[in-house]
């Protein structure tokens, strides 16, 4: 690591329980002015927790901090505001019913005399704060309308409103298409230009590895070491360095054999976001959807899932399961236990004469923990405790478990560590050879390539193109653009 830069930010001999689950053990960090610092490390490595610690938004158990080589007397998360550190964090802080302008002065409203907002001043410290990331939202849009994408950028903006010197994102390109996520790492280089620290936490090594300066590897709570990072460093290194030895061969998806049509779409059309919407899923079968987002895909999910009322068309399925983009919103109870997530809205198969039985649920529960090894491997934690990717296996698992005729998925490995990504995508792939039809949305061109039969590109709410998953970058960067290809269908 360069050592000529300020360390803005350094925690010594964190530790952090939990109950019996040590989720973090005398791990070290120092953050340095100027530069871009990424942590990566398997779900439920502690990084997450580690970082709330850095924010003031966790108590350490035992350890130090040191701000600006400064310990503060004190210090939480309004101690660190003040400091100048904020924290985008994976799952947004934000109020729905508020509007962007609201959301982004809460807590640091100018002000005129007797007290009152400046809105004025407001909306042109806002505007100037949007401006600044090349963000184009909205100010009186209540914050529940807006898409996942812009809750994020709203996410960082306000950070930046609030004049903070350390920038802690967590997972911040998870839900970005390639090209934006090319986009707010030139952002966070220039904030790192200008003089602050920036920390990002990612599962996408090649972005380390292009964007990153420095690098910290955290491994079952424990920061295991810290390095620079060399422009163009292999990817393979830093995986290996992440698993701690050398990755285990991809498995080959095998051949299938496609069935019947077990998905079959015509002429969906729900508001301006979906205009005539046509396709099909036939058993065996994985079809993939591109698009940057908010041209569609999270309304057909939504309407696939019953939560959208369509304005026309038809949606003829059998049995059908969705993941939504939104697990903690859309997939999980996060103060129940992860016990009763895994059967959530099954509790009519294992109830008797009003009576559930519970060791049926518990067996249940731990077999399905073991099958999509979510980890901590306690029922009994809530799920609130788990770490976002071990949520996602949660909701994942408990569709797949289901066995049904069609599964609709949005964002499959959104957070998740690189070996559970091939884990979940092996046990896609054994979902579709075992007849079940696949509908997958992902804003990660290459995980399309991984499991698609074929891709499907949406743009401003319709279909633009069919394309197979050899096409390469040019020709689907095309479609999603509203160009049209020779591939198209």
């Amino acid at each position: 690591m360069a050592s000529g830069a300020q360390a803005a930010l350094r925690l010594s001999g964190i530790r952090k329980r939990f109950g019996a689950i040590v989720a973090v053990k005398d791990a070290a960090l120092e953050v340095r002015v100027g530069a871009v610092h990424a942590i990566v490390g398997e779900n439920g490595a502690g990084k997450s927790t580690l970082l709330k610690i850095g924010a003031g938004i966790l108590a350490p158990d035992a350890g130090q901090i040191r701000v600006a080589g400064e310990e503060p007397p004190h210090y939480d998360a309004r101690a660190a505001q003040a400091l100048g550190i904020a924290m985008v964090q994976q799952h947004f802080a934000l109020f729905g019913d508020l509007t962007v302008l609201e959301n982004l002065i809460l807590g640091a409203e100018p002000s005129r005399s007797a007290g009152r907002i400046d809105v004025a001043k407001a909306r042109a410290l806002a505007t100037r704060a949007l401006a600044g990331l090349g963000v184009t939202l909205a100010l009186d849009a209540k914050v529940k309308e807006l898409g996942v994408a812009d809750k994020q950028r709203l996410e960082i903006v306000r950070a930046l409103y609030r004049e903070a010197r350390v920038l802690i994102l967590d997972e911040p390109t998870a839900i970005l298409t390639p090209g934006e996520a090319d986009a707010l790492y030139v952002t966070l280089r220039r904030l790192a230009t200008e003089g602050r620290a920036v920390v990002v936490v990612t599962h996408r090594l090649d972005e380390v590895a292009e964007h990153a300066d420095v690098v910290t590897v955290m491994r079952r709570g424990e920061t295991r070491g810290t390095r620079d990072v060399e422009r163009g460093a292999s990817v393979e290194s830093l995986a290996a360095e992440l698993v701690g030895g050398a990755l285990p061969p991809e498995i080959a998806p095998a051949a299938r054999e496609l069935g019947e049509v077990r998905l079959d779409v015509r002429d969906l059309a729900c508001g301006r976001a979906l205009r005539g919407v046509s396709f099909d899923v036939r058993a065996g079968e994985i079809v993939g959807v591109a698009g940057v987002l908010g041209n569609g895909q999270s309304e057909l999910v939504r309407v696939l899932g019953g939560l959208l009322a369509e304005d026309a068309g038809r949606v003829a399925a059998g049995s059908i399961e969705v993941v939504h983009e939104d697990r903690q919103s859309e997939g999980l109870v996060l103060d129940a236990s992860v016990e009763d997530n895994l059967v959530l809205g099954e509790l009519g198969s294992y109830t008797r004469r009003g009576v559930v039985d519970d060791d049926r649920v518990h067996a249940t529960a731990v077999a399905r923990i073991a099958r999509f090894d979510v980890r901590p491997a306690d029922p009994s934690l809530s799920a609130r405790a788990l770490s976002g990717g071990n949520q996602q296996k949660i909701v994942l698992g408990r569709a797949l478990a289901r066995e049904p005729h069609v599964l609709v998925v949005a964002h499959p490995t959104r957070g998740v560590d690189l070996l559970a990504a091939r884990s979940i995508h092996e046990q896609l792939r054994a979902a579709a050879a075992r007849g079940m039809a696949l509908l997958v949305v992902s804003a990660d061109l290459h995980e399309l390539r991984q499991l698609a039969d074929r891709i499907l590109v949406m743009f401003r709410g319709q279909i633009t193109a069919t394309l197979p998953p050899t096409a390469d970058d040019h020709a689907i960067g095309a479609a999603m653009l509203g160009g049209q290809t020779a591939a198209s269908a």
